[in-house]
């Protein structure tokens, strides 16, 4: 039987959302088997929820995490075992600080199942789409940092050129265009769509040479591989299906649209079926349509089971 171990640090990255897809996929496969310690992972997340509620100093980081634990007897085993956690505690505090103490800096955030919209000071307009945050300075509203995905309509500046940098370091530079950006933290891809005007994708450190795009083109970042794939988009893919309102996919694997789908409803979908999670569905539904409604449709082309695990709070399809 194949045994599944992790450490406290991975198990934090999972539940803190900061984990690699290795990391993910190894934490999943843990909770999944006879190995799954419950306990542990329930005073992960308590530690979690008590350490990152708003934006805590690190003695008060130090102090709730501490409490938290509350050991009877703390001796070096049990200073050891914690320290790690401790450590990312205090450094994701300290990069919070840092991050707000710039009373410039502005951050517009959605929760799954939410859109807002919202026009920067330079005149362009910004769509930001479920389980998404947008970052930038009050002085500078043309330099902007996304996780998650956004539709913009840029305001043209030749002399000011308009960027949005994602996580993984790639880059889309416009001066006058509209164009989508998608790039979920625990999505496979990073994806560009234009659809007016012109653009330039580059990176720092992922890929050497820029891709120009011209409008009705999408570019993929398979994040894996590090290849960087330039098509022409059909006309569906044109229309960016979330801005109105539509959960909507072509031929797309299940494992792509469950990433959408736990933007739009919050829960974590996991697959133990790998025949079911590369199936490829082709459908779109009304963002409030509930997502079991969702399944039972995708059911009719190829027949799966799911159900809500209450203790992880995922749906399982198998």
């Amino acid at each position: 039987m194949e045994h599944f171990k992790i450490t406290e640090i991975e198990l934090w990255e999972y539940i803190s959302k900061k984990a690699d897809d290795i990391t993910i996929q190894k934490v999943e496969k843990w909770m999944d088997s006879t190995d799954f310690d419950e306990d542990l992972f329930i005073k992960i997340t308590t530690i979690h929820n008590h350490t990152s509620e708003q934006s805590p100093s690190i003695e008060q980081a130090k102090k709730r995490f501490f409490n938290t634990v509350k050991p009877k007897k703390l001796i070096w085993k049990d200073m050891l075992k914690y320290a790690a956690i401790l450590i990312v505690v205090i450094s994701g505090t300290y990069l919070y600080n840092t991050l707000l103490s710039n009373n410039n800096q502005i951050v517009v955030q959605t929760t799954f199942g939410k859109q807002k919209s919202i026009e920067l000071s330079d005149g362009s307009k910004v769509w930001l789409n479920a389980s998404s945050s947008l970052s930038y300075d009050a002085e500078t509203p043309r330099t902007l940092h996304l996780e998650g995905e956004a539709f913009f309509e840029v305001a043209k500046d030749t002399l000011h050129p308009f960027t949005v940098t994602t996580p993984d370091h790639i880059t889309v530079k416009a001066l006058g265009t509209s164009f989508n950006v998608k790039s979920y933290m625990d999505s496979p891809i990073t994806e560009t769509k234009l659809l007016t005007g012109k653009v330039e994708v580059t990176s720092d450190i992922q890929f050497e040479k820029s891709v120009i795009m011209i409008p009705d083109e999408k570019v993929i970042f398979y994040k894996n591989t590090k290849k960087v794939i330039k098509s022409k988009m059909d006309l569906n893919e044109s229309k960016i299906a979330w801005k109105e309102g539509k959960i909507q996919f072509e031929n797309k694997t299940f494992r792509a649209i469950a990433i959408d789908l736990k933007a739009q409803f919050g829960k974590q979908i996991h697959f133990k079926n790998e025949d079911i999670a590369n199936s490829k569905f082709t459908g779109s539904f009304d963002n409030t349509t509930p997502i079991d409604e969702i399944f039972e449709t995708l059911k009719i082309s190829k027949d799966f089971t799911y159900k809500l695990n209450t203790k992880t709070n995922e749906w399982i399809i198998q």
